[in-house]
């Protein structure tokens, strides 16, 4: 149930942000005519994420409407390239573009609809009530498939993929609502590179909503929710799973170092996105079967209270 529970955690983050997105004039329809230099970079204010972008791609087509379907959407545009990789993943380009190609561990500002082979949508940001999806590239955020078709990708590109189910959800699928072995179609568009709010030592930290400036004059515990994982491993730690956030006591060890100093500088109510080099997470040792020697790690942070 992974996808859910990234679900209700950027629900959580970023409800907010849908009264927050500045936009430019309305644009023709004609998508050829847009190339990278028409895609503006998204940036981070102190209280929710503020993108300043072409109009979004559902109030152009009226993707939101409850009957239309992925075929629907596709079918207003023209394939312009197609790949299939040695594992199984198709992309069809619908628009290319000479931005640059994307990174491991960059943040990037998505617009999507999943659906599955009958083209009937499942989801997409819109149904999180957000208007783009920060998704950090190369973590097992969503799936292994996710992962690697948009490594292949470039800023400002929209597409369609088609992951096999073992890239995506595999034999046990996801409840209700992907049957096992079932592949997933994505439609997406990648509107830009958000850059770290803080990066230093091999800490990278994206702010996505600010918290409160406390007036303990010595921090005695920080209580928070977290989600964790790795390049090879989803969910190493998911405090939302069980519903029981977890402390941090300023000098407590059992914390990778990286993650000590974000906490040592957290405020009431912040929402923080962190990747942290192998040297500033588990180092050469790793972790138990958790996290590889020479790992980097995320965290998806809430800061819920400082005493």
């Amino acid at each position: 149930m992974r996808l859910n529970q990234w679900y209700f955690v950027f629900i959580v983050l970023l409800t907010a942000s849908s009264c927050n997105v500045v936009e430019k004039e309305p644009v023709k329809n004609d998508l050829s005519t847009r190339n990278a230099s028409s895609v503006a970079k998204p940036i981070l204010t102190k209280d929710s994420i503020s993108i300043d972008l072409d109009t979004s791609l559902s109030q152009e087509y009226g993707f939101d409407t409850s009957t239309v379907t992925l075929n629907e959407i596709v079918d207003e545009f023209s394939f312009v390239d197609h790949r299939e990789t040695r594992s199984g993943i198709v992309i069809d380009w619908i628009e290319k573009t000479k931005g640059r190609s994307l990174k491991r561990g960059e943040l990037l500002m998505l617009e999507y609809r999943l659906s599955l082979p009958d083209g009937k949508i499942i989801d997409g940001n819109n149904r999180m009530k957000m208007p783009y999806l920060p998704f950090v590239l190369g973590f097992n955020i969503q799936n292994k498939g996710w992962d690697e078709a948009l490594s292949l990708m470039h800023i400002g590109e929209l597409a369609q993929i088609k992951i096999p189910a073992n890239l995506a959800y595999g034999k046990k699928g996801l409840g209700d609502l992907i049957p096992p072995n079932t592949e997933n179609w994505l439609f997406v568009k990648i509107h830009g590179v958000v850059s770290p709010s803080k990066q230093e030592n091999g800490v990278k930290t994206w702010e996505l909503r600010s918290g409160t400036e406390h007036e303990i004059e010595k921090v005695s515990k920080v209580k928070f929710h977290m989600i964790a994982s790795t390049e090879s491993k989803a969910n190493i730690f998911n405090t939302y799973t069980s519903n029981f956030p977890v402390t941090y006591t300023p000098g407590q060890r059992n914390y990778p170092i990286g993650l000590r100093s974000v906490l040592n500088n957290a405020k009431i109510g912040q929402q923080i996105f962190v990747v942290l080099d192998p040297n500033m997470a588990y180092g050469i040792d790793g972790y138990m079967d958790l996290v590889k020697p020479n790992e980097s790690v995320f965290y998806n942070l809430k800061i819920l209270e400082i005493e």
